[in-house]
């Protein structure tokens, strides 16, 4: 008579389901009914994976080649932006040098502002972005792509600007993805030299 009870109370009974509006989680209480005594159990959900729920997958040596294309192009052409924002773990961080007058300044951007931020800059002028030489370097489940880029106006003119991007990589047991990336150039009177 126990026993029927115990199964009843674990599997015909009520589950409830909590959702945390902070880190997106789900737990669930089983509830078990015995005679004269409630019990409650909590049991694990698996969150969402860390990456997002995309099913694009590349390997680590294919990420910069890839984001090159996306960010490249002419005046009004269209660019795969949904396929960047795939690319990237939703709390990426994409972190540039920027120079100016008064110095260089670091800023802090979502993949969001990034994109808002290139619709802005290159609604009227080319930009194509082409890698030179790359280092990839994997430890377990994250890697970091150094990447030697040159900026032109057009595929056929000579470069404006030339820099170095770093990105780092996590791979949350599905896929990979960019958690973030941030670049310096010649902009700052900087010499680069060939990568060892």
């Amino acid at each position: 008579m126990k026993a029927k009870h115990v199964l009843f109370g674990l599997f015909g009974n009520e589950k409830k389901c909590r959702v945390s509006s902070v880190f997106g989680h789900m737990s669930c209480l089983i509830i078990l009914i015995l005679p004269g005594k409630i019990m409650a159990e909590p049991i694990a959900v698996a969150p969402a994976p860390y990456c997002g729920s995309s099913d694009v997958h590349y390997e680590p040596e294919q990420f910069a080649q890839v984001l090159y294309q996306i960010v490249s192009g002419y005046p009004g052409d269209s660019r795969n932006w949904k396929l960047m924002r795939e690319l990237f773990a939703p709390s990426a961080m994409i972190k540039p040098v920027f120079h100016g007058q008064d110095g260089h300044r670091i800023v802090d951007m979502t993949v969001e502002r990034f994109i808002e931020l290139n619709k802005k800059l290159f609604s009227d002028i080319g930009f194509f972005e082409t890698e030179t030489e790359s280092k990839v370097y994997r430890v377990g489940h994250s890697a970091t792509i150094i990447s030697a880029y040159e900026s032109r106006t057009s595929p056929a003119s000579a470069p404006y600007s030339k820099g170095i991007n770093s990105f780092q990589l996590v791979n949350d047991g599905y896929r990979w993805c960019v958690i973030s990336v941030t670049w310096d150039s010649d902009k700052g009177g900087h010499e680069f030299m060939p990568l060892q």
